[in-house]
């Protein structure tokens, strides 16, 4: 658009001033500067569906025959000698458990074994050692025995009795015997010559065993 404008005088102070407010009016009608307005950067969202969850899942503990809900107690049960060995110095005494209660319940493992003094007390110096092989019986491992009102299970204590040339043999005058996995004890009179101070457990097993 073109304005034509007619300018009397330039000379005074004034009409200079009205001029350059003219040319200002003129070039503001006649060119606008091009803004983009810029909308603020929103932030980025995330997807919002729902992640996919897989629980963790737990396996149940694998519950051992030997459970303590079946497992024999020490006042379920009874101890005794039912026979004895001997062979080139070595005794094998047999001892058997007996369910006394009246529920079924399990065996397992070997019987726990101290050498008793006359006061109760332990005999100093002597090693009980769990053995599956002993001068009378090889290789018998551990089994589980699960044993009825009335039924037995066995186990043999094992020693040497040669005494050694100027040495004494420790002497019991009790055995306290525990049953596998129990915590309480059964103590009987019973006479054994720890001549070696090393005397033998065997685990349990069903029945009266001689051998």
């Amino acid at each position: 658009m073109i304005i034509f404008i007619k300018i009397k005088s330039l000379v005074s102070a004034r009409g200079v001033g009205v001029l350059w407010l003219l040319i200002a009016l003129i070039t503001g009608c006649s060119s606008s500067p091009s803004i983009t307005k810029q909308e603020p950067a929103e932030p980025a969202i995330a997807n919002s569906s729902t992640p996919s969850v897989t629980p963790a899942v737990h396996s149940s503990p694998q519950v051992s025959a030997t459970a303590d809900s079946s497992r024999c107690q020490t006042n379920q049960l009874s101890v005794s000698r039912v026979g004895s060995d001997a062979g080139a110095g070595n005794v094998a005494l047999i001892y058997s458990f007996t369910n006394k209660g009246t529920s079924s319940c399990t065996l397992y493992g070997y019987p726990g074994l101290a050498l008793l003094d006359a006061k109760d007390q332990p005999l100093g110096g002597i090693k009980v050692i769990r053995a599956k092989d002993t001068y009378f019986q090889n290789k018998q491992p551990p089994q589980q025995v699960t044993l009825a009102t009335g039924e037995q299970a066995s186990f043999q204590i094992t020693y040497n009795h040669i005494r050694s040339e100027g040495k004494s043999c420790p002497r019991s005058a009790k055995i306290e015997i525990t049953p596998p996995n129990a915590y309480e004890h059964l103590t009987i009179p019973e006479q054994i010559d720890a001549c070696t101070r090393q005397v033998k457990v065997t685990p349990v097993r069903a029945g009266v065993t001689q051998r």
